[in-house]
């Protein structure tokens, strides 16, 4: 029972669900995505980036990590600024507070759902938070996003090979409504939940059929350390 999607008993911090189907689709090996339209009108986040100013936000606690997460933010604030929440930035924003969540919605275009670990399928609720909110996350991290979120509702720091490239597309989000508003189409056929895995767990021990998986781990301690790394794609 862990956060990999080819555990016995897979532990999400979220999920989505289609809306019409309402059905969980993701994360999954390879989830059936509808595709994106080619043009996407939403009045509510067409008024909300009218009023933002401010280019993103990172909420974070641990300062020092092993994906070096706090040098692609460093890095980034060569290009534009980066608010930074918590114990390694000079902002703070209580948790719980309700501010903290709408100020995402008003002011910021991106917010950095930046891991600590680039792991295989190592997510955490930075990234679901962000789906709550009307801002795009850009993530970075060792999973890969397309079996956790739709096509064109993220930026993916390691589909750039330079942070420079990171920074300029970014910013060419934020001078085009017509692309921002296009990143928040998934809204309209998916809704995200928070998972129940002790719930999942229950009920595949009174299903009659899951006793008779029989899943083989010949190495479980390769299959759990070796799925992380310490390189990214982007240079940092």
């Amino acid at each position: 029972m862990t956060y990999r999607i080819d555990s016995d008993v897979f532990w999400p911090y979220g999920q989505l669900l289609d809306i019409t189907a309402d059905a969980v689709v993701a994360p999954s090996v390879k989830p059936p995505w509808r595709k994106p339209p080619v043009a996407f009108n939403d009045s509510l986040v067409w008024d909300l980036w009218s009023g933002k100013t401010k280019t993103a936000a990172w909420f974070v606690s641990h300062c020092e990590t092993l994906s070096k997460r706090e040098v692609l933010a460093n890095r980034l604030q060569e290009f534009f600024e980066v608010d930074i929440y918590g114990n390694c930035g000079t902002l703070s924003c209580t948790r719980g507070d309700p501010h903290c969540a709408e100020m995402l919605d008003t002011d910021y275009f991106f917010y950095l759902a930046f891991e600590n670990s680039l792991c295989d399928d190592y997510v955490t609720e930075k990234l679901f938070d962000a789906l709550e909110r009307t801002v795009i996350p850009v993530v970075f991290g060792g999973a890969d996003y397309s079996r956790i979120l739709p096509p064109h509702s993220y930026v993916d720091a390691n589909r750039f090979m330079s942070v420079e490239g990171l920074a300029q597309y970014m910013k060419l989000v934020v001078a085009d409504p017509d692309l921002y508003v296009s990143y928040f189409w998934w809204r309209s056929h998916y809704r995200f939940t928070y998972s129940s895995p002790f719930c999942d767990l229950c009920a595949r021990l009174h299903d009659p059929s899951f006793g008779h998986k029989t899943q083989f781990y010949h190495d479980i301690q390769s299959w759990w350390f070796n799925s992380c790394r310490l390189q990214s794609r982007i240079r940092l």
